[in-house]
């Protein structure tokens, strides 16, 4: 009786992980499907409306175009992996040029297109769970901070 006893648990036992498994692997599929088409239609509209504000000479923002493009997959936007919620915006323009670079060279020019311009649009409101927003080494023309930067309660430092 303890041999069928023993058969009958490795049995059950068996099926259970086998059942485990493909749950997982369910999960898994399931999941990178999810990721396929992350982004929140809200979010992108918000993302769009900050891109037409900003001055990009150099086109770094060109994988933000597009009706039907996904947010989460544009250069520098970083979404929850699970919400799909925009967490952080990482634009970062190059360093300022060295004291003894000349100014006039092509390379300096050229670093200094890849920075953006404009202004802040308050649309960034609309993204409630930015927790990450980096715009540092861009070139706003010495603007004041807008005032709406201070409501984004997600913001860490």
């Amino acid at each position: 009786m303890s041999i069928w006893f023993s058969i009958s648990y490795l049995s059950s036992n068996c099926h259970l992980w086998l059942l485990l498994v493909l749950a997982l692997v369910h999960l898994c599929l399931s999941d990178q499907k999810s990721r396929d088409a992350l982004c929140m239609e809200g979010e992108r509209q918000a993302l769009i409306r900050f891109k037409h504000g900003l001055i990009d000479e150099a086109d770094r923002l060109a994988s933000w175009a597009g009706k039907k493009s996904d947010c989460c997959k544009c250069d520098g936007i970083v979404c929850d992996n699970i919400t799909g919620h925009v967490h952080e915006i990482h634009l970062p323009g190059p360093g300022p040029p060295g004291e003894y670079d000349d100014p006039s060279s092509k390379e300096i020019k050229e670093r200094l297109k890849q920075r953006l311009g404009g202004h802040l649009s308050s649309s960034l409101l609309e993204l409630k769970q930015l927790k990450y927003l980096d715009l540092s080494c861009n070139d706003f023309k010495r603007i004041q901070i807008p005032s709406f930067i201070g409501s984004l309660g997600a913001l860490r430092p």
